[in-house]
């Protein structure tokens, strides 16, 4: 009977069919039942805006037909839940100045406004952009680093990615966060297999999210030292033109910037409802390390999980015996876990749904290394205790 690898094995046809058969069902599940946010007001009125809708009337749409799809409980919810939600849908004006925070996200706004011109309500292409993009992204994933992770392990790549990484509301919401969950999944992926596609991902990354610049510049900085200086001009290029594209979608958004977005989300706790009027009130560094020790900012225990995770795989790449595909695998995890870190120093908000791409890229890193490390200490050793008896066999 030949031996085959294990990637060629009936587990492995296994794992495949599960991660296809999950995969359609989170989407089924997410698509079946929509939640509803205020963070969707804004993207639909941002793609509206995109859509060269006249502004006038923005406010009144997309209140309409929010008000036409949910139930009136919800709608009450979304309307008066709070001071801010309240003053939201009470002054157009007021709703106009979070539309910088929303806009910034120039990719997902402009898919939208494109399904919208094909007749598709600006709502429905939203859930149906951020439901597919997670998917997506956890397929692109599997798809890109299948051949290095054991089927088992390739097995637990859903309930990872659905349950750890992302909470079960995160993929029934129009979020942004989706596509940039796709994007980091390539950027990675690019890195890993050392494709000449990696240099402009990581330039166009802030047409994404603006906040990639972290991680785009973590990794450039990574690949400075670790390059040879052949691609040093390459590399000084990619780092040019993402550093001009942030400020020109800083710019074309009318963003803010940091001292505002912090003052107003973290400090005020989004009660400070006029952006434009805030954006000269500062905070002292008491304050801003008062928020960053704050526990509730800490609102998942899954950073915990990754954090161990990010600590195996710097255990993996001190015992050494990697080679050079698997040390890079410590390395784009070690850039994961810092850019949670930095972007929390930034805005210390540790939502699921800012690090779902990084999250699992950490969880596939540490699957990949303990795959080498099975095949390094268990794996090649049956293999030579079978290989005897085989010869032996063939010699009878």
């Amino acid at each position: 009977m030949t031996n085959r690898s294990y990637h060629h094995s009936s587990m492995q046809l296994v794992a495949t069919l599960w991660l296809i058969f999950s995969s359609a069902a989170f989407l089924t599940y997410a698509l079946a039942n929509p939640i509803a946010e205020w963070d969707m007001l804004a993207y639909a009125a941002s793609a509206e805006t995109i859509d060269n809708t006249p502004r006038e009337v923005i406010h009144s749409r997309v209140y309409a037909e929010l008000k036409e799809r949910v139930t009136p409980a919800e709608y009450a919810t979304i309307t008066s839940g709070n001071h801010y939600r309240t003053v939201m849908h009470a002054d157009a004006q007021a709703f106009y100045e979070q539309l910088p925070y929303y806009s910034i996200r120039v990719s997902f706004n402009a898919l939208l406004a494109n399904l919208k011109s094909f007749g598709l309500s600006v709502y429905d292409a939203g859930y149906w952009v951020s439901a597919a993009a997670f998917v997506f992204s956890l397929l692109v994933l599997w798809g890109g680093l299948n051949d290095r992770i054991h089927p088992a392990l390739q097995i637990l790549f859903p309930i990872l990615f659905y349950k750890a990484t992302m909470d079960l509301d995160v993929i029934r919401q129009i979020l942004a966060d989706s596509l940039s969950s796709v994007w980091v999944v390539f950027i990675c992926i690019a890195y890993l297999r050392n494709s000449r596609l990696l240099l402009p991902l990581i330039a166009l990354s802030v047409m994404v999210r603006v906040d990639l610049i972290i991680f785009s510049g973590l990794l450039l900085l990574l690949m400075l030292f670790t390059s040879e200086r052949k691609r040093y001009p390459g590399l000084f290029l990619c780092g040019g033109m993402l550093l001009v594209l942030f400020l020109l979608v800083q710019q074309w958004a009318g963003s803010y910037g940091w001292k505002t977005l912090y003052y107003f989300a973290i400090i005020t706790d989004m009660i400070a409802t006029h952006p434009s009027v805030y954006g000269e009130i500062g905070f002292t560094f008491k304050e801003y390390l008062a928020s960053l020790v704050d526990p509730s900012r800490w609102i998942s225990r899954v950073y915990l999980l990754t954090a161990l995770f990010s600590l195996i795989s710097l255990s993996m790449w001190i015992i050494g015996n990697l080679g050079e595909y698997n040390r890079r695998v410590c390395r784009i995890s070690g850039v994961c876990m810092m850019y949670i870190a930095v972007h929390y120093l930034i805005f210390p908000q540790m939502y699921l749904r800012f690090f779902v791409g990084q999250n699992m890229v950490i969880f596939a890193c540490v699957a990949i290394l303990c795959t080498h490390y099975w095949h390094v200490y268990v794996g090649d050793r049956r293999s030579a205790v079978r290989a005897p008896d085989s010869i032996g066999a063939v010699d009878n």
